[in-house]
């Protein structure tokens, strides 16, 4: 089938394709998700200008993020549309919304005006955060699937690295916080236009199947004509309210707590409490944020090498902890930027490897649960994840009320142990074996059931 086939009817691949054109569309997904990320990290991006302009107070910026996050979760849900509808559709018709509403945004003089186009896209931007994970499970068998998600988690990385980049080179020259919504629009546009021309998607028989390899394809696709998806797809809630989803759900929701915090308050800490400059404490951050994402793709590697992600989830757990008990043992003592940096580099190392090889083991879960249905799990994962960010961010403004207080931060951290703590126990709930050697043992036992007769060593 030729890629420059247009419209909905022609997005769905009858065949699986080659790697070349997997890794394509793989690559398609995440830029989509890059681009989401780079349009909701503007506003952050120009926040003292818009406060400027709306005379707002950071008590009501605080209530507008939260609000949008609040949207977000909700929104998560209408992501397991894309069961029924395809992936391909909501990520392509939802760039060209959130592009155009970007560029909408750069011309609200009204505060209403601009809340409605922030929370629509929050909305829209909720579902299609869903939708984009789901289309990478697709093109990624199981042996594949933690360097795929490694991959996915460029997004956020990507989207806060454009949004800040873009505003530190184009501010200066012109002094709006509109021409940053007016870049950001226009790129939206063109990754849109990628998106509409290229993307595509597997048919409904193709991705409601577990596929451990790409040696499988002709069995998925021999497959697929026998597989009644409407009858798959039925009651799709009450498959995926399944005690295992919510509960792993929850806990990775706990378990990236102080992802949560540096985010929206490393800089601030670093500044506040070991007297950093602003820009020395950026600079800081950034290192956090490379090396989260370099270490995401490489601990994806080895776990699919490796064909585990139970052991990787408890050693980046408990590996966290014992970095955040050194990091509040550093409040209120000299240290160097050499040092912090250290810190935080474990960090970013730390939290990825917890969280790309539980992206997998998440996923595989659903596909034991039901195959057909993985954009509705990921949207059980998406609500539980935006409604504990907004709880989270709620609770962290009644801990810490006085950023100077370096006693309150380290409550703060204590609170994230907590919350890695209380992931260990939900790592047993997923799918999956903690060894290699069992790996291999279940894979030989499902050869000779579908091949009886023949012997596999």
């Amino acid at each position: 089938m030729s890629t420059l086939n247009i419209g909905v009817g022609h997005r769905n691949l009858e065949h699986y394709p080659g790697n070349g054109q997997r890794i394509w569309y793989l690559a398609l997904a995440v830029i989509a998700t890059i681009m989401l990320y780079y349009e909701s990290y503007v506003l952050p991006s120009v926040a003292p200008y818009v406060l400027h302009f709306f005379g707002l107070t950071v008590s009501s910026y605080a209530l507008i993020l939260l609000t949008s996050n609040l949207v977000g979760a909700l929104s998560a849900i209408f992501g397991s549309l894309s069961d029924r509808i395809g992936r391909s559709t909501l990520i392509v018709y939802g760039l060209l919304v959130t592009a155009i509403g970007t560029l909408l945004i750069s011309v609200a003089s009204s505060l209403g005006f601009f809340l409605v186009l922030v929370f629509i896209l929050g909305f829209i931007e909720g579902i299609i955060l869903v939708v984009t994970p789901a289309l990478v499970r697709d093109f990624s068998p199981r042996f594949g699937r933690a360097l795929a998600m490694g991959f996915w988690t460029v997004g956020p990385v990507g989207g806060s690295v454009l949004a800040t980049g873009v505003a530190s080179q184009t501010l200066a020259v012109y002094g709006t916080w509109q021409s940053q919504y007016v870049i950001a629009g226009i790129v939206g546009l063109i990754i849109f236009l990628l998106c509409f021309l290229f993307l595509r998607e597997l048919s409904p028989g193709m991705r409601d199947q577990v596929m451990n390899s790409v040696r499988d394809k002709e069995l998925v696709e021999q497959r697929a004509s026998t597989i009644d998806v409407e009858k798959a797809i039925q009651h799709p809630w009450r498959q995926m309210l399944h005690p295992r989803l919510i509960v792993s759900a929850l806990g990775i929701s706990l378990y990236l707590l102080l992802y949560y915090a540096a985010v929206g308050y490393f800089p601030i800490y670093l500044n506040s409490i070991f007297k950093f400059t602003v820009a020395q404490a950026n600079g800081l951050v950034s290192v956090f944020w490379i090396v989260n994402v370099v270490a995401a793709i490489v601990i994806g590697a080895i776990s699919d090498l490796t064909k585990v992600r139970k052991p990787y989830m408890l050693l980046g757990c408990l590996a966290t902890i014992v970095v955040i008990i050194l990091f509040i043992s550093r409040i209120g003592v000299p240290t160097s930027a050499s040092l912090m940096t250290v810190f935080l580099s474990l960090f970013g190392l730390t939290l990825a490897v917890g969280y790309v090889t539980w992206m997998a083991a998440y996923t595989e879960t659903i596909e034991d649960i039901n195959p057909a249905l993985v954009a509705t799990g990921m949207a059980v994962e998406g609500f539980i994840l935006r409604l504990v960010v907004v709880l989270s961010t709620l609770a962290f403004s009644f801990v810490v009320r006085n950023q100077l207080d370096g006693q309150q931060w380290a409550t703060w951290w204590w609170v994230c142990i907590g919350g890695l703590v209380v992931f260990i126990p939900t790592i047993f709930v997923v799918s999956g074996y903690w060894r290699p050697a069992q790996v291999r043992a279940a894979l030989r036992r499902q050869a000779m059931q579908e091949q009886p007769g023949i012997e596999v060593i």
